[in-house]
């Protein structure tokens, strides 16, 4: 990884669905994907961890599915998705679920700007934008 990546401590929050609506990062870590060839000079290391959240969140047999995304754009317009599935959190026994992370590489042929949706499942789902999920480029 790029010294000035790891070195800039870069980090995403996003608040978790208030409805049955996906929700993607508002900002986008830049990679800084420069070279000559198009690629990233090596893989970039990611976190994302997704918070415990309450049966009130997410009830039982409900879902959110996280995601890691990838644009040619600052905004994450236009993006693609690049690991569908990195986090599953299923509410059960009536206490909602537990907190979730993954860690992982992103290719050196991912496009420069990297962040995360999350996407609640289809109907049931409560509020929960009081809590957030977080990406960061992993130490």
């Amino acid at each position: 990884m790029a010294y000035e990546l790891k070195d800039a401590n870069l980090k995403l929050t996003r608040a978790l669905p208030a409805s049955t609506t996906a929700v993607v990062s508002a900002a986008a870590i830049d990679t800084g994907k420069t070279t000559a060839l198009g690629v990233q000079a090596a893989d970039v290391e990611m976190l994302l961890t997704a918070p415990a959240v309450t049966t009130a969140q997410l009830p039982d047999a409900k879902t959110f599915t996280y995601a890691v995304i990838h644009s040619d754009n600052a905004d994450l317009s236009s993006p693609a998705t690049l690991f569908p599935t990195v986090v599953v959190q299923t509410g059960a026994a009536g206490a909602g679920a537990a907190g979730a992370s993954w860690r992982g590489k992103i290719p050196s042929t991912a496009r420069r700007y990297i962040g995360f949706s999350i996407t609640p499942a289809a109907s049931g789902t409560g509020d929960a934008s009081a809590a957030t999920a977080t990406l960061e480029v992993a130490a």
